[in-house]
């Protein structure tokens, strides 16, 4: 959802003036609410989750590139592989479906190879169990089609028709996985650009915090606040472009219907599953503290 904001300078010129206790008490009050503000602003810059989740996604294209590998070279040694010749083909059935070229003969284990090659490649791959951990017949049920799965999990004879279908199924099941690893690099390069730009904020508010409010003239804090209501607006265009990347990077790729389910998994680890609008909510609160209190301290020097 995107949050539209109400942007507008403060009042400036109240009606009547602090007496000079009243200014002093205010001044000393606003000395220690930026005091607070710093150490707050340093708690969030120290837990920061983009970090956290860009190396999730590091390590998630390095899982995926190995799948593919793996999914690549079973296909590639199973078109290498000698179908059962032709001769010793099966009976079609009377209706003629192609499910007769996926019969068994009990001579022939063309199909048990297959399987060992599959638990050699792509049950092989250094993540599977930490990621999987399923039996073949399971794993191989969510990447093939029902009917070329049934045959590769219990089948005997590799004729030419099961060869090019299981070979057609690795390959794509390779492709998504290449696609995937597209996502995976748009979502990386989205994160570095909202990291940057949210760093570059924390960045300029920690100089701008150097020097108490209460050493301020009058003039400095309208800088001031001016300063802050751009570094707002920066803030609030980065979460936006990064809610609309959200919308569009991750669906229909690899295992997702939808972009929302590809977060879920992918920063499952995190405490959201948004690491870089949860950061960008936090700077923008650091941002919005910071402009209140500057008001506060100007409304109390007139």
């Amino acid at each position: 959802m995107t949050v539209r904001y109400a942007r507008r300078s403060p009042r400036l010129e109240p009606e009547s003036a602090c007496s000079g206790i009243e200014c002093a008490a205010a001044s000393a009050f606003d000395t220690l609410l930026v005091v607070l503000w710093i150490g707050a602003l340093a708690l969030v810059v120290g837990t920061l989750l983009i970090p956290h989740a860009r190396s999730l996604c590091s390590e998630e294209r390095s899982r995926t590139r190995e799948e593919a590998r793996a999914f690549d070279r079973f296909a590639t040694r199973v078109s290498e592989t000698d179908p059962t010749p032709a001769g010793r083909s099966p009976t079609a059935n009377p209706a003629g479906s192609t499910v007769a070229a996926f019969g068994s003969a009990p001579d022939d284990r063309g199909l048990a190879a297959v399987r060992e090659v599959y638990r050699r490649t792509v049950m092989s791959v250094s993540h599977y169990e930490e990621e999987y951990g399923e039996p073949l017949a399971e794993n191989v049920s969510e990447e093939f089609e029902p009917e070329v799965a049934a045959v590769l999990t219990d089948g005997d004879r590799l004729t030419p028709p099961v060869q090019r279908a299981i070979v057609e199924r690795a390959f794509e099941a390779r492709n998504r996985r290449e696609r995937f690893l597209e996502v995976l690099s748009t979502e990386t390069d989205s994160l570095e650009r909202t990291e940057d730009e949210l760093t570059a904020v924390e960045t300029t508010l920690r100089r701008m915090n150097e020097r108490p409010l209460a050493d301020r003239s009058f003039e400095d804090l309208e800088g001031t606040w001016r300063r802050l209501d751009d570094l707002e607006g920066r803030v609030e265009s980065t979460l936006h472009s990064r809610q609309e990347r959200v919308r569009t990077i991750g669906g229909g790729s690899h295992r997702f219907a939808d972009p929302w389910r590809m977060y879920t998994y992918l920063y499952r680890p995190l405490a959201s599953d948004h690491p870089a609008l949860a950061d960008g909510t936090r700077v923008l609160e650091d941002v919005r503290t910071a402009k209140r209190r500057v008001a506060m301290s100007l409304t109390a020097r007139v």
